[in-house]
């Protein structure tokens, strides 16, 4: 096969670049139009300019632009790998030089199809071909040519192939979008030896390729067995500025005696990271194909976007981005999906609108301000570049400072004395102001200590809030309070309200302002924890956190502290653990709940009451709190909805919650419809639940009849990526289901435990580190009564109570006095019987049949809660237990 690549000689590159210097504004490269650069490898084409309008009118396609293009005549250039250019190549990333957008694909046998960039004459792209080791093959810089004959990127069947299925339809890949007119019969032929073969010649189905790069030769008739065949594209060919192919094509391929199989996979261009501002749109393309690699025309595609209100797609493949964020766009052939994450930048703020405005706050009273931005055209920014700036027109008067949260959005503002200021909020060149008014202060009529009585821990915490009212009973803030304690050598208490457990026994804590006082009870005693959750992932490594229930619903929390994770009221402390705040013995969760189940996530907890009422505290970057905001909180905060819950699990960026009739709800990033929700969010699917485990990144649920399905990312490489419940493979029903980093596990009636996902480390306990996409059996005979899967690892429990782990070991997770990690079971060491164990991040924690609770693996933040920040490979004892 003859196909030429991206033959353009230095001389004419350099004519052309010397004739179009003066464009030299239009992109950094470093020197100018005038740089030199070297010429690129055969392989690598990037077609001339592509007016997007052109597209529309001259093919029939719906062509977007990409970054930047108008609608006026924006225009694009085609850039494309001809197979076999970069045979290591993996991944590709391509980007105008000057521009923040790029695109990440796919290399397959060294190269890849079409992609559209914003560019025009005089631009430079840069192409960058990585590895599998993400190790980089292949980097160039290319300018965009005024003129260019298109050329045969690929066919299929490739050149040579000798097994070709008898009901193929050949397929031509060409450099740039071409005019239909010029596709003929007589254009694109098909022999064999001189004779043609009769067929039909035509793009494909707009949802596989709108953009009209691809077109297929279908024959009338199948193909004849073990036949030599000639498919030939001539000059006849012109892409939509008239220009001819630049060399006529010839490529030879035999048949075989099979025919084409159902669709196995399904390759985006885009496939892996696209990323657009506000407002712009991009065409995919789709390429379908069988187990055995033959590409499949007669499938089309159905596209779908997994958060419309950050990025829409059309049937075609058209995306339109609406709002700033990161959406996941999937095209799907039955139960085939492949997804591509399109990643929405902001466009610059052009307003910014305050609320409250106006807003009273009285002297040494705060108030908190939302500041909201939208682009030139009112679109809303979610993400604000560059972040606010808060000022204060009259320090003296006003004070304001960034709280809260993320993005610099919210801030607070403090009252010093009666007077007005106004408080401006930036972003760039955009601001927005609010005028605050301050009254005199209001004096202390009553003060109300919550909890009024508390419970901790020999060693442990408990924090206390004073809670002050003026005669109108209104909330009054920013005075000083005094805290008292009556036997020191019980408890003692720090002046913002923290306890701190000496012995046991029992005294008082007694709360004083402007000579108003309050107190409450405080016992000093041990815990019996009913239940323990450990916390965890490895995208927030050396960071994590435990909690455990007592029998009487009340709920302790040790460990990393640096998000309120804990839920004891402060956002930071109580302990410093190497610079970092903890806790390494259990610290009362604030609020004075009753819990009936609690479950642990990375950097935030959920429990549900013995009323139903689902609350979590922590770190709600991605709304994984349920209550409508990305303000962490270290109390417990209702989720919002109103929603009844039988059970609550959290995952790594989202919860999600089982209501007493098997309804699901989630809530956070990665929920199943593949976009972040603040509130629940229902689960699609219509399905029932008698259990609900949240991974990170996906979750898996049990349905009445013992059927296991999983919906959102569990990874590339594991069993689904799905925005709605998929069931999952191989037909077992389960009768329990854990879910962990990547990889999940189910237990069966018989107590046989199979698990299913990535096996990088051994977690699938097969004996083997190959992933898997349907379950395999755990090795070694072992019957569980319980499993539980953690980041890259497991552990389960007999029914005799002995606890067994399996996988990554690096910091102890496994238990066994070692760090070496196992692909099949091992016992944990120290003759403990265990009711139930918790896989966590790095750590591990279970509870013995006598009530007991211990935990090991990584500790320096306290997670294990000895009281110490030391690892142990082997489990230690929490402490303020009997």
């Amino acid at each position: 096969m003859t196909i030429p690549g991206a033959r353009c000689t230095q001389a004419i590159a350099l004519a052309l670049l010397s004739a179009l210097g003066w464009l030299s504004g239009c992109s950094d490269n470093p020197g100018g139009l005038n740089g030199h650069l070297p010429p690129p490898p055969e392989g690598l084409v990037i077609s001339d300019p592509v007016l997007t309008a052109g597209v529309t009118a001259r093919a029939g396609a719906v062509l977007a632009r990409p970054a930047g293009a108008t609608d006026g005549g924006g225009t694009v250039a085609y850039v494309s790998l001809a197979p076999g250019t970069v045979l290591a190549g993996s991944r590709a990333t391509v980007r105008r030089v000057g521009d923040v957008a790029s695109l990440t694909t796919a290399v397959l046998d060294g190269g890849f199809d079409p992609v559209p960039v914003d560019a025009r004459a005089g631009d430079f792209v840069d192409v960058q071909v990585t590895d599998a080791n993400g190790g980089t093959v292949f980097q160039q810089r290319v300018a965009v040519l005024a003129a260019r004959a298109p050329v045969v990127v690929r066919t299929w069947p490739p050149v040579g192939k000798r097994d070709t299925p008898l009901n193929a339809t050949l397929v031509i890949v060409f450099s740039e979008p071409v005019d239909g007119a010029t596709t003929t019969g007589a254009a694109v032929r098909l022999l064999q030896g001189a004779d043609a073969v009769p067929g039909r010649v035509r793009f494909l189905d707009p949802s596989l390729d709108a953009s009209h790069v691809r077109v297929e030769f279908v024959p009338d008739a199948a193909l004849v067995p073990h036949t030599q065949y000639h498919v030939v594209v001539t000059r006849d060919v012109r892409d939509l500025s008239g220009d001819p192919l630049a060399a006529a094509v010839t490529a030879d391929f035999t048949t075989g005696e099979s025919s084409t199989g159902p669709p196995a996979s399904i390759l985006i261009s885009t496939d892996s990271v696209l990323t657009l501002a506000v407002g712009e749109t991009y065409q995919l393309t789709a390429v379908v194909r069988d187990a055995v690699e033959n590409e499949l025309t007669d499938q089309p595609v159905t596209w779908a976007s997994g958060d419309i209100n950050i990025a829409i797609v059309s049937p075609t493949g058209l995306v339109t981005t609406l709002a700033d964020g990161l959406a996941p766009v999937t095209a799907s052939v039955g139960a085939v999906t492949k997804r591509v994450y399109v990643a929405v930048r902001p466009n610059p703020a052009a307003s910014i609108t305050i609320t409250p405005d106006p807003a009273p706050v009285a002297a040494t009273d705060t108030i908190v301000l939302v500041a909201t931005a939208r682009d030139a055209v009112g679109r809303l920014i979610n993400v604000p570049y560059p972040p606010m700036e808060w000022t204060s027109s009259a320090p003296a008067v006003a004070t304001v400072t960034v709280c809260c949260g993320i993005y610099n959005t919210v801030a607070k503002v403090t009252g010093v004395k009666p007077g007005t200021a106004t408080v401006t909020a930036t972003s760039g060149t955009a601001h927005g102001s609010a005028v605050v008014t301050i009254t005199p202060a209001r004096p202390v009529a009553s003060v109300t200590i919550v909890p009024d009585s508390t419970t901790l821990v020999v060693s442990g915490f408990a924090e206390l809030f004073a809670i002050l009212r003026d005669a109108d009973n209104q909330l009054v803030s920013g005075r000083t309070v005094t805290w008292t304690v009556g036997s020191t050598g019980v408890a003692t208490v720090d002046t913002s309200g923290l306890v701190h457990g000496v012995s046991l026994g029992s005294t008082r804590v007694v709360a004083t302002s402007e000579g108003i006082v309050d107190t409450a009870a405080i016992t000093v005693t041990t815990i019996s924890l009913a239940s323990v959750s450990a916390g965890g992932a490895p995208f927030y490594r050396g960071r994590s956190h435990s909690c455990g229930l007592t029998t009487g619903g009340a709920a302790y929390c040790w460990g990393a502290n640096g998000f309120g994770e804990l839920g004891l009221g402060a956002l930071q402390g109580p302990e410093d653990c190497g610079g970092n705040p903890c806790a390494t013995v259990p610290a009362v969760v604030a609020g004075g709940l009753t819990f009936t189940s609690l479950s642990t996530g990375v950097n935030h907890s959920c429990a549900v009451t013995t009323g139903g009422n689902a609350y979590c505290w922590g770190d709600p970057e991605f709304g994984e709190l349920g209550n409508g905001s990305n303000l962490p909180t270290a109390v417990p905060v209702a989720v919002s909805g109103g929603v009844t819950f039988a059970a609550v699990t959290a995952g790594g960026n989202h919860s999600c919650g089982g209501t007493t009739s098997g309804a699901a709800y989630c809530w956070g990033q990665g929920i199943g419809q593949f976009g972040w929700s603040d509130v629940p969010v229902a689960v699609s699917g219509g399905l029932n639940f008698t259990a609900l485990a949240a991974g990170t990144g996906f979750t898996c649920g049990l349905t009445t009849s013992g059927t296991a399905y999983c919906w959102g990312q569990i990874y590339d490489d594991g069993t689904v990526w799905s925005a709605a419940p998929e069931a999952v493979g191989g037909g077992l029903t389960f009768v329990s289901l854990t879910s962990g980093h990547r990889h999940a596990c189910g237990l069966t009636a018989g107590g046989t435990a199979y698990c299913w996902g990535s096996d990088a480390q051994g977690e699938l306990g097969d004996g083997t580190f190959s992933n898997s996409r349907v379950p395999v059996p755990v090795s070694g005979g072992l019957t569980f009564s319980s499993v539980s899967a953690g980041t890259e690892y497991t552990c389960g429990i007999t029914p005799s109570g002995a606890a067994y782990c399996w996988g990554w070991d690096v910091n102890g997770e496994l238990g066994n006095g070692s760090t070496t990690g196992s692909a099949v079971p091992v016992a944990v060491t120290g003759g403990l019987t265990f009711a139930s164990v918790r896989a966590g991040g790095e750590h591990s924690c279970g509870r013995t049949t006598t009530g007991a609770t211990y935990c090991w693996g990584l500790n320096w933040d306290g997670r294990l809660g000895n009281g110490s920040t030391t690892t142990s490979l082997v489990p230690v004892k929490v402490l303020g237990q009997p």
